[in-house]
């Protein structure tokens, strides 16, 4: 795209806005008003883009308690992906893990000293049951002792730019609850922290890195140790699950973390497809005024509910989205037709049309050259990526600019044009 045509379609694009902005005087709303939600944090997103569809106070640090867990189990799939764990490796529990595992003020599925349980037993107790001991057990044999486990669990936070982490305990209790598994230098009440963005962040890293977490916290109920001395039945802390009692037919909720301490009040990461179309929700510091407070999931189907009534998803392919004024100034042909690397779910507010979406095409250095796409080029080759506004706003996203940003390829080939074309085309370009 050239700098003039980049100059008419931004001019065009202000015109545009001022006329949409001179339609909704009047009071009229592309959305009903977000839903006022009793919590003191919360987002909602897409699964696959990242983009966000409600957000209240989400970028404030706040204690997280167990959803930290979704950040320890994260590192354990990378782990058996790396091939450094494997599912039926047996791991020993140290005796503090195993009197951490017994604490009947804490959630846990108690363990043995000096036994030995299956990598996957204590996965699934760690986000089946919550264990705070079964995850403690599986950082001890990722990285040797508690405060190494924590050190790589920091390391993974900033790899994946979850910047507000504050993280000073595996399973997300606080300093003084994990006594010799915590820091002696640090205060008793100290916990982990993140923002609720952050939170939505790493579920959405999660979901497509290891979609296959989802066979395990659709659990409601599985057994561990089975046939074993410390056989114990395990229940789910996600109320939202089917026959759970806050289950909702229309919400088929399959995941993912339910966090609770004094601070935090009751956290939940949630995530629900429906019609194949998967959104993570995440709310904060709901009220939990006793164990079973069902408050965070009443205020997770409030904003569930009120995305899927507010919005509509929208697919992007080569079929319903082109892009066609992309500048070819050596092609055979001076212009080219493009589209989504891959067909890509946007949202759009019910009375929102596609129509209304302006795009900024951006090209890589590697297929870029002075006023457009290099040639020759393959069809769907990824060239570069588009930066999509609807009504004349940024889409909001989970990366680091905020923008929702799609990579795009070629639909067809594109042929250089002959040498005497491109002598004639570069003489011209100097006048």
């Amino acid at each position: 795209m050239t700098v003039k045509s980049a100059k008419s379609s931004l001019q065009f694009g202000l015109f545009l806005c001022v006329f949409i902005v001179t339609l909704m005087v009047g009071g009229i709303s592309v959305r009903a008003a977000a839903p006022n939600l009793q919590v003191k944090s919360a987002i909602a997103v897409d699964a696959q883009t990242g983009q966000v569809l409600y957000q209240k106070n989400d970028q404030q640090p706040l204690p997280i308690a167990s959803m930290t867990k979704l950040l320890s189990t994260y590192i354990v799939l990378n782990e058996i992906k790396a091939g450094r764990m494997h599912w039926n490796q047996r791991v020993t529990v140290s005796p503090e893990i195993a009197k951490m595992s017994r604490n009947k003020d804490l959630t846990n599925v108690p363990l043995s000293a000096n036994r030995k349980y299956t990598v996957r037993d204590l996965f699934q107790a760690s986000l089946i049951s919550s264990a705070n001991g079964a995850i403690s057990a599986l950082g001890n044999a990722v990285a040797g002792n508690p405060h190494r486990f924590i050190d790589k669990m920091r390391a993974t936070a900033k790899q994946l730019h979850l910047t507000s982490a504050h993280l000073i305990t595996a399973s997300g209790v606080t300093n003084g609850q994990a006594g010799k598994l915590g820091y002696s230098t640090l205060a008793k009440n100290d916990e982990n922290t993140m923002s609720a963005r952050d939170v939505a962040r790493l579920s959405q890293i999660i979901l497509k890195q290891y979609p296959e977490i989802l066979q395990t916290t659709r659990l409601s109920k599985s057994w561990f140790d089975k046939g074993h001395s410390d056989e114990t039945r395990m229940n789910t802390w996600n109320l939202m699950l089917k026959g759970q009692s806050q289950a909702d037919a229309h919400l088929p909720v399959d995941g993912l973390k339910t966090g609770t301490s004094k601070a935090a009040g009751g956290n939940f990461a949630g995530t629900v497809d429906r019609n194949g179309h998967r959104i993570i929700t995440i709310v904060m510091h709901a009220q939990n005024k006793k164990t079973g407070d069902p408050a965070r999931f009443v205020q997770t189907r409030h904003l569930m509910n009120w995305v899927y009534a507010n919005y509509r998803p929208v697919t992007l392919n080569a079929q319903t989205y082109q892009l066609s004024n992309v500048k070819v100034p050596m092609g055979k042909s001076t212009t080219a037709e493009t589209t989504v690397a891959a067909p890509t779910t946007i949202w759009l507010g019910k009375q929102q049309s596609k129509d209304q979406l302006s795009s900024k095409v951006v090209i890589d250095a590697e297929h870029r050259q002075k006023g457009g796409l290099k040639a020759p080029l393959a069809a769907n080759t990824q060239v570069g990526h588009v930066q999509l506004m609807l009504a004349c706003r940024p889409i909001s996203q989970l990366n680091d600019n905020g923008t929702l940003k799609l990579p795009i390829k070629t639909i067809y080939s594109i042929k250089e044009a002959n040498w005497i074309v491109r002598t004639w085309r570069n003489f011209v370009s100097l006048f």
